[in-house]
């Protein structure tokens, strides 16, 4: 669904079904062709929709080893089997690394219950700098999985602000 490529070509992002229930979830397919499962948050029991069916987890972006990834990820915290309920905070961005696996994005400081959703779609080189987006309309920055940073609100990004230094030092927006 959404795929993307290290710069050296050597680890690309798709999604697999790895247990054959008809939700597909964030995978890292390295160049010999073997796929790492990089999980998601709701024990894979529901899933966003897309063209290619329910998703519980999507990727968006790999540094530069494949050792972090990021994307969206679907929870059901209300319980009525939905994991897309907008305002609930069931579409969250995700950091995945090879040393911790899969957990949220912080996002504390965001407006969750007025925004539809929240992913992460762009990673530095060296897997420091994350930047993310909601609604296609603001743009946030997450510096060593720390608290977001409001992008649209301190320097007036928007949803294109999507590219990140190769060193993390530099948000190119």
């Amino acid at each position: 669904n959404n795929g993307s490529m290290t710069r050296n070509g050597q680890w690309i992002t798709a999604n697999v079904d790895f247990d054959g229930d008809g939700i597909s979830q964030a995978a890292l397919r390295p160049s010999n062709g073997a796929l790492v499962s990089l999980g998601d948050l709701n024990g894979d029991t529901c899933g966003g929709s897309s063209a290619n069916g329910p998703a519980s987890s999507y990727g968006w972006a790999v540094d530069d080893t494949g050792r972090t990834a990021v994307g969206t990820a679907y929870v059901d915290r209300d319980g009525d089997g939905s994991c897309e309920s907008p305002g609930r905070s069931e579409i969250l961005p995700f950091i995945w690394t090879a040393g911790k696996g899969m957990r949220a994005l912080d996002t504390r400081k965001l407006p969750m219950d007025e925004l539809p959703w929240v992913r992460a779609h762009a990673v530095s080189g060296n897997g420091e700098v994350v930047l993310g987006t909601s609604n296609f309309q603001y743009a946030y920055a997450w510096v060593k999985e720390g608290p977001a940073i409001n992008l649209t609100e301190r320097f007036g990004a928007d949803s294109s602000a999507y590219a990140v230094s190769f060193d993390g030092h530099r948000v190119a927006l």
